[in-house]
């Protein structure tokens, strides 16, 4: 199974860069989570004082349009109150569900009436509200009997000013405004102001560099959502006409080869096989972290940054195998990185994506735990610890890892994307978990294909044949396809479900492209399998056996 292999907040790299100028840069990189979307489970703050009973329970819901199916609502009553809480929800079909986020699918535009009950020792609450779909696929919700108190709504979130530099401001006042808005986490306007200093004097380096900077910090904060890739671009541009100035600039360097590194992730996340393309931003990040080290042979962000990007290399893709001496050499970085200064969340979490390569889950997990130590604020770091209990089994506890980076970043696209593997893994008989942790990577980025395979393998139905939910889900495998047309495994999921749609002619013909792209003799043997039970044996078929 596919997971990002993302290195930590280079941006602290820029930790030594920007130390005096910005303090308190990478808090960021992490903001706090806003209400009713992260999903967390809250547990009572220690110093409170605890109660015999759990108070009353108050029951309240959310309805929301699905980011990708027509006429389908995602429920969330997890804005309830209360402790230790059951639920149960009544739908006008009559058919009763006791998932925290069920999931309804409409045949069309309706009304309904959806009451949520909730429990718990202390008593119990319901609520009941109105749900419309329009046609469109457009859900409202209301009060039901309507709320005849004053609409109340969370005030807007406060959006910055547009930079405006004072009347006379030279470069440097302008130059110094923008480290003052970047100081304060205001990207876009420290950007602004940058821009105006470049114009009043395009030969000042420093506004260059400090723009890159920026456009990095814009472009990290936008890769919790897989975008950013515009913005490393820029930086790159900003970082290299520092050194076409002066070559030796570490700075620039780091914050070049950091860019490189991310546009390789932006890029692997949009390919299953990765091409050479995107190899080679990790090369060319390797050779900017290489020529820091010839400058500083103990410089901890180039030693992590070089092992981060040759791990990469060296563990491949499913059509190019592992290079063990790369492997090696990434671990003989990121120990050295260590060796300098144990306390270095950085290398202990690239230290952790080593153990993870190696199978070593548990030693991936030890790993993964020193860096959330060390750097609590960082939802990589607990994502990726999830992700080591998800391959050692460990499914509930993975799940607790994946809320906790929820709750520090709520548009963390892959720690939903996740979390709904893992909810599938639990094999229950209510699928909504996992089909609304999907639909909120979809709602956060709709253009990764990896979130539509998955939500279209959740979607699809196995055990009543739903013939318009699996009609559906082979559209969303089309979708899919188009973003990533490298990812071969969608042909034989597509095969899979057509077969159950007894499509059998369709069937076979994703089969045949299945196998014009497939890795591995099982893979081969699998599509014949499929093939046989098809009834379809061409004569050129039967050398395979």
């Amino acid at each position: 199974m596919k997971h990002t292999r993302l290195i930590s907040p280079i941006v602290l790299l820029l930790g030594i860069v920007l130390s005096c100028a910005l303090p308190g840069f990478g808090s960021a990189v992490s903001p706090l989570p806003e209400p009713g979307l992260s999903g967390v489970v809250i547990t009572q703050d220690p110093a409170e004082p605890l109660s015999s009973l759990p108070l009353k329970p108050v029951a309240d819901f959310t309805a929301a349009a699905g980011a990708v199916t027509k006429f389908s609502v995602f429920f969330d009553g997890r804005s309830s109150t209360g402790a230790d809480l059951s639920y149960l929800w009544s739908f006008s079909d009559g058919f009763p569900v006791s998932s925290p986020t069920p999931v309804k699918f409409y045949d069309g535009p309706a009304v309904d009436f959806v009451t949520l009950k909730v429990a718990n020792a202390a008593g119990s609450d319901s609520v009941t509200k109105k749900i419309t779909v329009d046609g469109n696929g457009a859900v409202t919700v209301e009060d039901y009997p309507p709320n005849q108190q004053a609409d109340i709504r969370e005030p807007d979130q406060e959006v910055p000013e547009p930079y405006q530099p004072s009347p006379g401001a030279d470069f440097q006042q302008t130059y110094a405004d923008g480290m003052t808005l970047l100081a304060t986490g205001d990207a876009a306007g420290a950007i602004q102001a940058f821009d105006a200093s470049i114009a009043l004097n395009d030969a000042f380096t420093d506004a260059y560099l400090a723009r890159g900077l920026a456009y990095f910090q814009k472009g990290y904060l936008d890769h919790y959502a897989f975008d950013g890739g515009e913005e490393f671009l820029l930086a790159i541009d900003d970082f290299t006409r520092v050194l076409d100035e002066n070559p030796d600039d570490v700075t620039a360097l780091l914050g070049r080869g950091a860019s490189w590194i991310y546009l390789g992730e932006h890029y692997s996340w949009r390919a299953y096989i990765k091409n050479a393309t995107v190899f080679g931003y990790y090369d060319a990040a390797v050779a900017d972290f290489n020529r820091v080290l010839d400058l500083d042979p103990e410089n901890i962000d180039a030693l992590n940054g070089r092992a981060y990007g040759t791990l990469v290399r060296g563990t491949g893709n499913p059509a190019v195998k592992a290079d063990s001496e790369l492997i090696a050499a990434a671990k003989r970085d990121v120990d050295r990185s260590i060796g300098l200064n144990p306390e270095n969340p950085r290398a202990w979490f690239i230290l952790g994506l080593y153990y993870d390569h190696e199978g070593l889950y548990p030693h991936a997990i030890d790993a993964f735990t020193r860096a959330m130590e060390q750097d609590p604020a960082e939802p990589w770091y607990p994502e990726w610890r999830g992700y080591e209990k998800f391959r050692d089994g460990k499914y509930a506890s993975a799940i607790q890892d994946y809320n906790i980076a929820i709750a520090m970043h709520p548009g963390f696209a892959q720690a939903y994307n996740i979390r709904g593997m893992t909810q599938a893994m639990l094999m229950a008989e209510d699928r909504t978990r996992e089909l609304w942790d999907f639909n909120q990577a979809l709602a956060i980025n709709p253009d990764i294909s990896e979130f539509h395979r998955n939500y279209a393998l959740a979607l699809a139905d196995w055990k009543r044949w739903d013939k318009s939910l699996n009609e559906h889900a082979v559209d969303q495998l089309d979708v899919a396809l188009d973003l990533d047309p490298s990812d071969y495994r969608i042909y034989y999921d597509k095969a899979l479900i057509l077969t159950a749609l007894n499509r059998n002619h369709e069937a076979v013909e994703n089969l045949i492209s299945f196998q014009q792209y497939a890795l591995t003799s099982k893979e081969m043997a699998d599509s014949y399998d499929l093939m046989a039970y098809l009834g379809w044996f061409p004569w050129y078929n039967t050398a395979w056996g």
